[in-house]
């Protein structure tokens, strides 16, 4: 093909600049400069494995530093609420991670900011225990970095243009800074770099071993739910939709609700209306993680999870009238979905609107079907517009 093996000439390092967290340093700076004496103000920077929750907070001190703020690591905060006296001095408090956050240490933070502005701002990663953190602090979440971003930060670490093979592995990492520098080092050290024109390709495609221990690495810390959702998934062919998996764990869409959300965030998985891994090659590193035998036995109830009927109804035969639908069993998320289905949104339409995956809109219609006693999307749709037209001459 032409692709000249010159890795001896990339040396890959990690990007001087912050890569696409412009809107979070500017939120983060904006409380800085809005702190004020009287109470100290508490900022926490959630984020998975890998999001950049360290390079964030360091560009902040920095940032903090240029402007003459006192920038006080966590194990002198005691020290400095004890002998700071009364300065006057802006103070960023910082750690990066939760600190033992008891009665003592905001009874201390109080101290320090009955004279001075305070900002403290934690990091912690995504599903920390929330007793671990502070009540009423604000909040700022560092999801995966967008693909033109992505491919700014491996521009920046190899020092050209990524190619389109390597642009393609890179979505192992699931737009994680820490994930993708990992690949790239991982793919140098390997000799997997090759320059072909003016891109930075592959010689071959396939995950090392860095990126292998990152992946067993962030399947070893999901709960045990998330884990063997991801592991059956790892069994069946993708794309596939959810209900195929919840049938094979034989478990109710609704029960398994918290555990995709997990395998969302976590990367491994992407959101969209079928089930896929954000790369095929994570489906083996997840498949390595379980017994051949359980494999097996997976593969072997395939078919018969497949004829086990779905419950999403009484059957083919039509009724011949639906009964009146109580309105009030649902909840306020799901008459807000159930609004949507009757303007003919989609799943994917309406997750936008609410915030949410597209998975979790399904888990949420599956709920409204059961509620109301309807077997299919075109009857909801059909009753929210007969309760719409009904209600419409009463209210005027």
């Amino acid at each position: 093909m032409g692709c000249a093996q010159v890795t001896d000439g990339i040396r890959p390092t990690a990007p001087t600049v912050l890569v696409g967290r412009d809107r979070e340093l500017r939120e983060m700076t904006g409380l800085l400069d809005r702190a004020a004496p009287g109470q100290p103000t508490v900022l926490v920077v959630e984020g998975p494995s890998g999001s950049g929750r360290t390079r964030v907070l360091d560009e902040l001190t920095a940032v903090a530093r240029r402007r003459g703020v006192t920038v006080v690591p966590e194990a002198d905060w005691i020290r400095i609420a004890t002998t700071g006296g009364a300065s006057s001095t802006a103070l960023l408090l910082v750690s990066d991670r939760p600190p033992h956050w008891d009665a003592g240490l905001a009874r201390a933070l109080r101290q320090l900011a009955a004279t001075a502005p305070v900002l403290v701002v934690l990091t912690a990663r995504t599903g920390a225990d929330p007793r671990l953190l502070p009540p009423g602090a604000h909040r700022i979440r560092l999801g995966p970095l967008p693909a033109p971003e992505a491919e700014r930060f491996l521009t920046l670490m190899l020092g050209g243009r990524p190619g389109p093979d390597l642009l393609d592995l890179s979505r192992v990492a699931a737009g994680r800074p820490g994930a993708l520098r990992d690949l790239v080092l991982g793919l140098r050290e390997e000799g997997l770099l090759a320059v072909s024109g003016d891109r930075i390709g592959l010689r071959a495609v396939r995950l090392p071993a860095r990126t292998r221990s990152r992946l067993r690495e962030e399947l070893a810390t999901m709960s045990p739910p998330a884990r063997h959702l991801l592991q059956a998934a790892a069994t069946l062919r993708a794309p596939f939709p959810l209900g195929r998996l919840t049938r094979l764990l034989r478990v109710s869409p609704v029960a398994v609700l918290p555990a995709v959300d997990e395998a969302l965030e976590s990367g491994l998985l992407s959101d969209d209306e079928l089930v896929r891994f954000s790369h095929d090659l994570i489906r083996p590193v997840v498949r390595t993680s379980m017994p051949r035998s359980v494999v097996a036995a997976l593969r072997d109830d395939q078919p018969h999870a497949a004829r086990r009927p779905a419950v999403t109804g009484p059957g083919p035969r039509p009724a011949p009238a639906l009964p009146p639908p109580d309105w009030s069993l649902l909840t306020p998320r799901e008459h807000e979905i159930a609004g949507f289905v009757g303007r003919a949104l989609t799943n994917r339409q309406i997750a936008h609107r609410i915030g949410r995956s597209p998975h979790t809109v399904n888990f949420h219609l599956r709920q409204i079907f059961h509620k109301l006693g309807l077997t299919s999307r075109v009857q909801l749709a059909s009753l929210v517009r007969q309760r719409e037209t009904s209600s419409g001459p009463s209210s005027s």
